[in-house]
């Protein structure tokens, strides 16, 4: 009986030496390194609830975040299109589906130049969501592949003075 119970204690010391923190925790603690701007400890923390609580609400939450840190906050725009996919695939009915689907094809056509790739996303996404508040956005961009800042703003109409009046007259003086 004795020998059971030190079983049974070690056994509990074990399972929770092991245990992962619970997926709330990893949410908290990526949420505070992002204030701080701390990057790397933000993507670990989210990547380890994704990993440790792929079933949890959260584990959505989370596989957008990744996705999102590496777009706006570390400039990876591979990684983020990469992260976007990754939750476009386990997500595809997400709340936040639309604008996953929306980035990656702003990010293939905008920052990787890859205008068959950024064309497909944007086409799907019109397909799925064309009364979703972002496909006329879709839609200038899908018309406009490829084109520079420069060629899409309007060029500023330029426009010439009449000459200063110096009092005096233009017109040339009568000879008698």
């Amino acid at each position: 009986m004795k020998a059971t119970i030190q079983s049974l204690i070690v056994l509990t010391f074990l399972i929770s030496g092991c245990s992962k923190p619970p997926a709330e925790d990893y949410i908290k603690k990526a949420e505070e390194a992002e204030k701080g701007g701390l990057w790397p400890v933000a993507l670990e923390n989210y990547q380890n609830l994704v990993k440790d609580h792929a079933d949890n609400v959260l584990a959505e939450k989370a596989m957008f975040n990744i996705a999102a840190i590496q777009h706006n906050s570390l400039q990876n725009f591979q990684g983020a299109v990469d992260g976007y996919k990754q939750f476009l695939a386990k997500y595809p009915d997400g709340a936040k589906a639309p604008t996953a689907l929306f980035l990656t094809g702003f990010l293939y056509n905008n920052e990787l130049k890859n205008l068959d790739s950024a064309r497909v996303y944007y086409q799907q996404f019109l397909t799925k969501y064309p009364g979703n508040e972002m496909a006329m956005s879709a839609q200038f961009e899908l018309q406009n592949l490829g084109k520079s800042a420069d060629e899409l703003l309007p060029k500023p109409i330029v426009e010439t003075a009449p000459p200063k009046s110096t009092g005096k007259s233009l017109k040339p003086a009568k000879k008698n």
